[in-house]
């Protein structure tokens, strides 16, 4: 049996009232674009507060980080929590698109 592959999207934006109402919200762009029939996706909303227990950062094969309105200089408390993340998974030698 094939293992099922695992994706994560971290949404460091909102979805724009457009987005929403032509895509249904961002993650339907990104599963769309990047995705394949039998993976698994995980949303995240990193903009607020949603992250993945580090301990299950293995379980996904890669990562995708959306744009975002803010830099990853900002002292907000996601951003830092997200960039400890981005370490740990380039440590992982995981697979990140941003």
């Amino acid at each position: 049996m094939v293992e099922q592959k695992r994706f994560a999207l971290f949404l460091a934006t909102c979805d724009s009232t457009f987005v929403k109402k032509t895509y249904g919200g961002y993650f339907n762009v990104f599963v769309s674009t990047f995705g394949e029939e039998g993976e698994q996706w995980d949303l995240f909303r990193v903009i607020d507060g949603e992250f993945p227990e580090e301990k299950d950062l293995d379980k996904y094969d890669g990562f995708i980080i959306s744009g975002s309105l803010h830099d990853a200089f900002g002292d907000d408390d996601w951003i830092i929590k997200l960039c400890s993340i981005c370490q740990k998974l380039d440590d992982m030698k995981k697979k990140v698109l941003d």
